[in-house]
């Protein structure tokens, strides 16, 4: 639970960066919580999470480009032979998995350093090998919690957009990523929300 905090707010702190500077996707996105709840301002249900389709894109594309655990490392237990070439790594060595590189590859993700949702329509995603996309990990010893954290992060998200519109002061282009344990942003998360004017209820 303790370990979960610093990713969700990584995460989540990095969505709501990507909807203030990519306005006409926070724009569908918004769209989409008004389509779901309407004028009501009732509390997210787990059913209404299955239906946020577009929020659940958004989230796994900054996912993508921004994890929150950028490197991912591992003991070998026994020797590994790679089926890439003949080479075996020995036991005892330690793997890492660059997820931030992954995530980048031009030969799984065109245009990987653009912000696009539609990178995981669910027909791209069953194109790509299991293995293509994992801001969690994943085997044996991925992360316990992946479930739990994509649906906190689905209702804390979607109550900010439903009650708020989020602007950013900085450019994509103008991040200054810092790879500490968790990813971050060296300039902190400069954003401001404004309040979303609800429609008047009828008397």
């Amino acid at each position: 639970m303790f370990e979960g905090h610093d990713t969700t707010a990584a995460g989540s702190s990095f969505f709501l960066s990507m909807m203030g500077v990519h306005q006409h996707i926070q724009d569908k996105v918004i769209q989409e919580m008004n389509d779901i709840f309407g004028d009501s301002d009732r509390p997210a249900s787990f059913q209404d999470t299955l239906e946020m389709k577009y929020l659940e894109r958004c989230l796994m594309e900054t996912l993508r480009m921004y994890p929150p655990v950028p490197i991912i490392a591992r003991s070998l237990k026994q020797d590994l032979k790679l089926a890439s070439s003949d080479l075996v790594v020995p036991a005892g060595a330690t793997i890492t998995v660059a997820t931030f590189k992954l995530h980048r590859l031009e030969s799984i993700y065109p245009n990987p350093d653009v912000f696009d949702p539609d990178n995981f329509l669910p027909e791209k995603q069953a194109n790509r090998h299991y293995y293509a996309f994992v801001p969690f990990s994943a085997g044996p010893r991925s992360c316990v919690g992946r479930k739990y954290a994509m649906l906190k992060l689905k209702i804390i998200l979607s109550t900010i957009l439903r009650n708020f519109r989020v602007h950013s002061d900085l450019k994509e282009e103008d991040f200054k990523l810092q790879a500490d344990i968790i990813l971050k942003r060296e300039e902190g998360f400069q954003i401001r929300l404004e309040p979303r004017q609800r429609k008047a209820k009828a008397l």
